[in-house]
């Protein structure tokens, strides 16, 4: 058996392997978000946790240490983003109230949005999602999914134009712009 299948039957040797094959370059990765040490393995046991949690979902697709890393990099940068909103928050001046304001906003408007991504074809949708949400350029796209960046450039512009489509054929979805 492989150790991804063993790590996704809910092997704990397997996430042990892992984690000693593996901890390093997250660590690393931590480090370079954060320049921390202490934070940056506080993220490490908080993205092995999130690893297991998630470990049914992963793919035979891909290899561990990139599922792995993936996992990694969202955690960490959505724990900072929650941090600088928490910060943010701490204050309660006119302007921040109005900032809530928007984000609820901007929540519906991504509610919305997300129920439009959801009904796009499968490798469409993982394309979008990889390169204008996750942030991966093409090329990184490309690589990671071994196909053509041509092939990624085109997926993103069906996309694009499906998820125009859609909120634009619901307007009460208040559509978001695209670029």
């Amino acid at each position: 058996m492989s150790l991804l299948s063993d790590f996704k039957k809910g092997n704990k040797t397997a996430l042990k392997q892992i984690y000693l094959q593996y901890h390093q370059n997250v660590y690393a990765l931590a480090l370079s978000f954060t320049k921390d040490a202490q934070r940056a393995e506080d993220f490490v046991h908080d993205v092995f946790v999130k690893f297991w949690e998630q470990r049914e979902n992963l793919s035979y697709e891909h290899n561990i240490e990139s599922q792995l890393i993936r996992t990694a990099k969202f955690y960490i940068i959505n724990q900072l983003k929650r941090d600088k909103l928490e910060v943010a928050t701490n204050a309660e001046t006119s302007e921040e109230i109005l900032e809530e304001t928007e984000a609820k906003i901007d929540q519906n408007q991504l509610y919305f949005l997300n129920k439009a991504i959801k009904k796009l074809p499968h490798q469409c949708r993982e394309i979008f999602i990889m390169h204008k949400l996750e942030g991966l350029t093409q090329k990184e796209v490309a690589n990671y999914l071994k196909i053509s960046v041509k092939t990624v450039e085109n997926q993103v512009a069906k996309a694009i134009s499906e998820l125009k489509k859609h909120l634009l054929e619901h307007p009460d979805n208040n559509p978001v712009p695209f670029k």
